[in-house]
């Protein structure tokens, strides 16, 4: 059986469920990419506003607890644009990468469209690991489209109606 681990970056698609004003349920988004795969992790990397919010930290709790995901924020501070996220990128480009070395996953499932991912995508398909993409249509950078087999990507808006909340 396949085995998959599942990164997702949540500042990336939060602004895609924003986007399309919907509130999405974690579990259902988890069950639909694992697809009978045997799923060995679940990641959520996301920036933080420090101090973090109890609803923030209730939220991270029941992903946690309930759904397995392992939570990685990263305290960023503020500029005027927004949060930095650049830790996030680096934190999951050394996570997918080093895991594909420890033969941790056969696929490695990123949800994110960020074209930085390019060289982890890359890099994986060189250690023999297969790379998936999850992303909303609009947000999905060319450059990872051009590098995936059209059978390795899937959109995040075809499957909105399945994971609203």
């Amino acid at each position: 059986m396949e085995r998959i681990t599942i990164f997702i970056d949540n500042s990336n698609i939060f602004k895609g469920f924003q986007k399309y004003n919907v509130q999405a349920d974690y579990e259902k988004l988890k069950t639909l990419i694992t697809r009978g795969r045997k799923l060995d992790a679940i990641y959520l990397y996301e920036g933080v506003v420090y101090p973090m919010s109890p609803e923030k930290k209730r939220w991270y709790e029941q992903l946690s607890i309930r759904s397995g995901y392992i939570i990685k924020a990263s305290f960023d501070k503020i500029v005027k644009s927004g949060a930095i996220e650049k830790k996030v990128d680096i934190n999951i480009a050394i996570d997918v990468v080093s895991l594909a070395f420890e033969d941790a996953y056969d696929t490695a499932v990123l949800v994110t469209g960020d074209g930085d991912f390019l060289p982890v995508v890359k890099k994986i398909k060189e250690l023999n690991k297969k790379p998936e993409v999850w992303a909303f249509k609009y947000s999905l950078a060319n450059a990872l489209m051009e590098e995936l087999d059209e059978d390795r990507i899937f959109h995040i808006d075809d499957i909105l109606n399945e994971i609203k909340l």
